[in-house]
């Protein structure tokens, strides 16, 4: 898929995965209210080192592990939470099971795709909770991503 198909696509999951999905009724969730396990990133952790980690670095900075590749966008931490700011969890999931790997998109499992989401938010900070994230978009649309809520005193 070329930069203008990814950019289309981006912009249809941005404005119309969470619109369809959201009920009236159904609270926003915020990705820092415990949303995956801590099992489901240790999965993430281990589906990433190979389709991810060539491109995006095994920190997921960005930097690649090849030293020859060029950098790519970060998947975790203030950058990453910065780019996304205000989308969905479905947002997410649906754009990186269409665009990733970008040798082979679509290649990966549903539950592979989001559990290696778990593994980007844990490693960007997200407190772990009880329940796994779910590789739906209609149940993923009503949790957002967001930046660290800042602690009262």
């Amino acid at each position: 898929m070329n930069r203008i198909g990814k950019t289309l696509l981006f912009l249809v999951v941005v404005l119309a995965v969470p619109a369809a999905a959201q009920q009236p009724d159904d609270e926003p969730v915020s990705s820092w209210d415990g949303v995956f396990t801590e099992a489901q990133a240790k999965r993430g952790q281990v589906a990433y080192t190979g389709p991810c980690g060539w491109c995006h670095g095994r920190r997921l900075n960005g930097a690649p592990d090849d030293p020859d590749a060029a950098p790519s966008p970060p998947l975790a931490r203030a950058k990453f939470l910065r780019n996304w700011y205000g989308k969905s969890l479905a947002a997410l999931f649906v754009y990186t099971k269409a665009t990733m790997p970008e040798s082979n998109p679509g290649s990966l499992t549903d539950q592979e795709y989001i559990d290696i989401i778990a593994y980007m938010l844990s490693v960007s900070g997200m407190p772990t909770g009880e329940h796994e994230l779910p590789p739906d978009p209609m149940e993923l649309a009503r949790t957002l991503i967001q930046p660290k809520p800042v602690e009262s005193k």
